[in-house]
Formats: C-alpha cells, structure tokens, sequence
C-alpha cells in the first residue's frame, strides 16, 4: 500500500514541474526537486525526488571508468544521501526524518549524465502553516538554480530557488 503511495507521490509531484518555469533539458548548475506529502496535517508522510547534472553533484559526467572517477561517483552519492536535509530544510518544529532510498548516476545521450535520488520523508507533526527552506549551495556548490515542486495534499505550488534563496510555503 505504502510503496503504491509512493510512486503516485512521486509521479503527481513530478506533473507539477510541468507548470513551473521552462528550464533548459540538462542544464549545469540547475536541479529539480519534487516534494510530495499525502497530507500536511497530523504525521505527514511523503516522498522527496531530486534530479541534477551529474557535473553539479560528482564533478563530471563521462562514465566512470577509472578507480578515481568511481571514488569520487560514490563518495558524492554518499555526501548526497548523508546531507540532503540540509539541501531540503524542512521545519524543525514538524521533527522529519528524511530517509535515503536511492541515489544513482544515469547516463545520459552525447556523454551526459545526471544523478537521480529519492528520499522518504517521515514527520512526526504537522507541516501545514510552515516553511521549507533550502540549502543546496552549502553541500553542493555548483547547485544555483533549482526548481522545487510541492504537492501537499490539495495544495500544488512551485519555487524558483536561486543560490539558495527561496521558500516553500505550505498551506494551513
């Protein structure tokens, strides 16, 4: 039932990038972040995807080859998963815990890549009312331009995050 959940999470946070504004396909220093909770009220539970050019996250976007180009793929997916909390900020107040379950680099057409991760996000009180901030710049600074997407129950709403500045403000 809960992985069901999941998937349309991640699939209806994903239409609402669709309103948000036109980027460039692949374009380097940008990322896109889809964040989808069921509710925003009592314990909300939800899902947390994140996309970027593999050149923003590990440095590069050849495939990795080398023994040096594999350490640095995984050292930078490790960095991802053990600090995106500190990229998606959500209120400390709500007590979220933010789960890692996947980090991977895809390739891509004409040597480009990118890095696809999700996340589960558990919260032990409501989020409605609050804000989500961001911190890309601080783990990853290559990361300048992100566009978030969040679908928090009915509500559907977008931010353009540059160098770090921008909220997302959920719905009472």
């Amino acid at each position: 039932m809960f992985m069901r959940f999941t998937v349309v999470l991640v699939v209806a946070g994903m239409a609402v990038f669709g309103q948000a504004r036109s980027r460039k396909a692949h374009e380097h220093g940008s990322a896109k972040v889809s964040i989808a909770f069921e509710t925003a009220t009592g314990a909300p539970k939800g899902v947390i995807a994140f996309e970027a050019p593999a050149e923003s996250v590990v440095g590069f976007e050849h495939e990795a080859k080398s023994v040096a180009d594999k350490t640095k793929v995984a050292a930078a997916l490790r960095m991802l998963a053990a600090r995106f909390g500190e990229m998606v900020i959500l209120p400390a107040v709500s007590a979220c815990k933010v789960t890692n379950k996947s980090a991977k680099v895809e390739a891509l057409k004409e040597q480009h890549s990118e890095v696809h991760a999700e996340f589960a996000v558990a919260c032990a009180k409501p989020l409605a009312g609050l804000e989500i901030r961001f911190g890309f710049m601080k783990v990853f600074p290559k990361i300048h331009d992100v566009e978030v997407a969040l679908l928090a129950g009915e509500q559907q709403s977008k931010a353009d995050v540059e160098n770090d500045k921008g909220v997302l403000k959920i719905a009472k």
